[in-house]
């Protein structure tokens, strides 16, 4: 036999068919929303509270109020307190979490299917009946104010904090999800019991069910638990305020220490409505959304400047940021940001081959199976068509819409949402080495402390 057949991969066959679970639904006259996926690859039952209040919704006053209340939801609910609560969850072997991010937030329950039953009774007395004790404040505050401190001898997270700050102000989404050490200092169990009735109301919220169950069982137990709850005003969203950007220009938070500059390039982005969703999914995954993009090649494979780079939308149910970050050492900051630049503007030209468009589509169509398996995957995507009011046949038509993008798609929206010469430029790191190389770029360079202060020119 020829050898030749080493020489090269094999062709990828042609993608398997795919169907998402068919979803049942059904609103309440509380308004309550009731989305249910049967899946039933394996004896499992995930269920998701989809609050549509997160981060969002915190004042500059009291950021991180939102992520503090969930936080707190699993200290106890209904006749169980903390100890009870995770030794009946324990029994039924169910996995609970709470969490808050921009857009919303979540209660998450894992668990057998015979198990379901029991198990959404507990969850029902976390969703509408939490206890948010007093003494459980203090010793989360305690915890977050530590993990606060932390952060601040984080470079990434300190890169991370500035750049959002810079982009949105003090409103929303310039905050960060976990607040600041003043803001956490300021709660009182009454802000907390505050948020929680103001914004956990039916009316607001959604249940979805993804797994071994028959949807009308499902819906039968939904509506048996949550059928008389309250339904009350809807709360009020703020819209973002993101500061123009005229010019390009730099800010540097120095950090003596550091052998490494952490580096964010970018600007504000485009929210998850966007029409062009598609493209823009396919164009960052090729700029720097995968492993094999264009940026991470740059700037690790090609010059051995980082470990990894990468860019990413936030797609947000209002204009999230778009961002390119990478750890880079200190001797070849200057360099990298260049390389980033030189690669956002390369974009916007259409130099883009056939194979290497079709390579990255072929992953995003192949790779998508893979994120709908499970029936916590099912949940998961069944939380963004109800948060972003996404068709009901999104997920069946994904992969069609990945693989109609064409190379004049790219350009356009390229085009249309990244701009290199209006771009914040933050870099944490070793200023004495840094600065001066920076200079070079011809943007204005502005000094910051590490809570984004300005600092007076030396």
């Amino acid at each position: 036999m020829s050898e030749d057949f080493r020489a090269s991969a094999p062709p990828a066959g042609a993608p398997r068919p795919y169907h998402f679970p068919q979803v049942t639904r059904e609103t309440l006259g509380n308004g309550l929303e009731i989305l249910v996926a049967e899946n039933h690859n394996a004896p499992l039952v995930a269920a998701r509270a989809l609050i549509c209040s997160g981060a969002d919704r915190d004042t500059a006053e009291l950021a991180g109020l939102a992520s503090m209340t969930t936080e707190l939801l699993d200290e106890g609910a209904g006749p169980r307190d903390a100890i009870r609560l995770a030794e009946d969850l324990g029994l039924l072997g169910a996995s609970l979490i709470t969490g808050t991010d921009w857009d919303a937030s979540y209660i998450s329950i894992d668990v057998l299917s015979r198990n379901f039953e029991p198990s959404m009774n507990i969850f029902a007395d976390i969703a509408r009946r939490p206890m948010l004790p007093e003494p459980a404040l203090e010793r989360v505050r305690s915890e977050r104010l530590m993990e606060l401190l932390q952060q601040r001898e984080e470079p990434s997270a300190i890169a991370g904090k500035r750049f959002s700050n810079l982009l949105y102000g003090s409103g929303t989404y310039g905050n960060s999800v976990l607040g600041n050490p003043d803001s956490v200092t300021r709660f009182r169990i009454a802000d907390v019991r505050r948020f929680y009735a103001e914004n956990f109301i039916p009316n607001n919220t959604a249940i979805v069910i993804a797994g071994d169950i028959q949807a009308h069982n499902a819906v039968t137990n939904i509506r048996r638990l949550f059928d008389d709850w309250k339904r009350g005003p809807e709360p009020p969203r703020p819209a973002i305020s993101p500061k123009p950007i005229e010019k390009s220009r730099v800010y540097l938070i120095d950090r003596p220490n550091a052998v490494q500059s952490e580096i964010r390039v970018g600007h504000i982005g485009v929210a998850r409505s966007t029409e062009d969703y598609f493209p823009l999914t396919v164009m960052n995954a090729l700029l720097g959304g995968v492993f094999n993009s264009r940026i991470n090649l740059n700037l690790r494979e090609r010059h051995g400047y980082t470990y990894g780079a990468r860019s990413a939308f936030a797609f947000r149910r209002q204009a999230g940021p778009f961002v390119v970050s990478a750890p880079v050492r200190n001797e070849v900051t200057l360099e990298s940001v260049t390389e980033v630049l030189n690669e956002l503007r390369r974009i916007r030209t259409g130099d883009i081959e056939e194979r290497e468009l079709e390579d990255t589509k072929n992953y995003l169509v192949g790779v998508f199976p893979a994120t709908v398996q499970s029936a916590s995957d099912v949940a998961g995507r069944l939380l963004d068509m109800e948060l972003y009011d996404l068709p009901r046949d999104y997920f069946d038509r994904y992969r069609e819409n990945i693989a109609g993008v064409a190379a004049s798609d790219i350009a356009r929206v390229a085009n249309k949402y990244i701009d290199p010469d209006r771009a914040l430029i933050v870099i944490v790191g070793n200023a004495s080495q840094i600065r001066e190389p920076l200079g070079t770029l011809g943007y204005p360079i502005h000094d910051l402390d590490v809570d984004g202060n300005l600092l007076p020119v030396a």
